[in-house]
């Protein structure tokens, strides 16, 4: 059997069960033995039987020791999702003889729900109804879920590019009100990261502008907050960037109302606030307070709220729990941290022990990652998440969140073309 994906619908099967499946194919210690019966009379063998498993995926396994079951039984999951859809009905029939349950009783019910989400989504998008422009694309991949006001505030977003773009390119960059513009969408969206702001500003997925011209433009209009605001967010995270968005942020306050950014500071705010936690990920103490400006000046700021409760995880994890508690009564369920902020709490229920609680937000992490926007990425949370949930007791080597990747890169993904 060749290694190939397993489908979505049955890789989401899996999924809403994988940490159950993680704890009770490899049960505490006092249920050790009958662990290993199960394993060694139904799992693996019956697989590598089906042809499910090769023989050095059988030694990989036997490899890893029995302290780290729950990891051995999380790298088996893993394994089956790669081996196509085949692997899927041999696991489940392994499953079922073992007198496992957890696949069995919820199949039915995701496929129809699986059935019923594709229908939805698949409404009949009328291209005619985008209209053209260079990010069109990303456009129509957002259009059948126009009703969500993340998705509005995208497609805005984007029409708000295009038009910075089009008077900037019109004006043989001249016209500074273009960078009003983009930078207006940019702050829609909600963008924090630099590589966000240059594909979206450079590439030729994005508005494919002219870096040469749009630096000396930039330049040329020093007391424009849009252009040091951009210049900033342009450059790559560090100290350098900070004092950048710091000069924008003064010119921002002396300006006041009479600045165009002025009811965006918030968000200014929030672009400092990641750049100072994101290079300061194990001491983010210098953060708090950016963090808590933005909320000054909008205190329904869920992405400030948010951005707290990730410094708070080093700093204070019970204010962490707090805050993504109070960030997801204020988000709408589609926001793109939605899913992030479970999988969050459930790594701050698992270093309290209360394992009820951590289950409970992971299950509903997994179920907002499935209801992701297109072109949203998964971030950190989800791999932090997964290392927690290793059930053998060795929850607390993620807590100190240190060597973790845990840079946002919204842009990862390309438009979807086949939408």
């Amino acid at each position: 059997m060749a290694d190939v994906p397993m489908s979505d619908r049955h890789r989401v099967i899996i999924r809403k069960k994988y940490v159950p499946l993680s704890r009770d194919l490899n049960p505490k210690k006092k249920y050790v033995p009958l662990s290993r019966d199960l394993e060694a009379r139904y799992v693996t063998p019956y697989l590598y039987q089906e042809g499910v498993l090769t023989e050095e995926m059988m030694e990989d396994l036997a490899a890893i020791p029995d302290e780290r079951r729950s990891y051995k039984a999380r790298k088996l999951l893993d394994i089956i999702m790669t081996r196509g859809d085949r692997a899927f009905g041999v696991f489940k029939r392994a499953l079922e003889e073992a007198e496992y349950q957890h696949l069995t009783k919820l199949s039915k019910t995701s496929i129809e729900r699986e059935n019923a989400n594709i229908k939805r989504s698949s409404s009949g998008v009328n291209s005619d109804d985008v209209p053209p422009g260079p990010l069109r694309l990303w456009r129509l991949s957002l259009h059948q879920f126009k009703n969500s006001p993340t998705a509005r505030n995208f497609i805005k977003g984007f029409s708000l590019m295009e038009s910075g773009g089009e008077i900037l390119t019109n004006s043989n960059y001249t016209n500074v009100s273009g960078v009003d513009k983009v930078v207006e969408g940019f702050v829609l969206q909600e963008r924090l990261t630099p590589s966000s702001y240059n594909h979206f500003l450079y590439s030729a997925e994005g508005l494919g502008l002219e870096k040469e011209r749009m630096e000396q433009l930039m330049g040329d209009f020093p007391d424009s907050s849009s252009c040091l605001f951009l210049q900033a967010a342009l450059m790559p995270f560090g100290d350098g960037r900070s004092r950048a968005l710091r000069k924008a942020v003064d010119l921002i306050l002396r300006n006041r109302k009479l600045d165009s950014l002025y009811e965006h500071l918030h968000h200014i705010y929030c672009v400092l606030g990641d750049t100072i936690l994101n290079v300061n990920r194990d001491n983010p103490v210098s953060a708090v307070p950016v963090f808590t400006s933005a909320l000054m000046y909008k205190p329904d700021c869920f992405l400030a709220i948010h951005l707290a409760a990730e410094c708070s995880m080093v700093l204070s994890p019970q204010d962490a729990t707090q805050q993504f508690q109070r960030y997801l009564q204020l988000a709408p369920p589609c926001d793109k941290r939605s899913h992030w902020a479970h999988y969050c709490l459930a790594i701050l229920y698992s270093w309290e022990s209360n394992s009820e609680k951590a289950e409970e937000h992971y299950k509903y992490a997994v179920e907002a990652e499935e209801n992701l926007l297109p072109n949203f990425v998964t971030g950190w949370a989800k791999r932090e998440a997964q290392r927690v949930f290793d059930l053998d007791g060795n929850e607390e080597e993620t807590k100190p969140m240190k060597g973790l990747d845990t840079n946002y890169k919204e842009e990862e993904t390309k438009p979807m073309k086949c939408l």
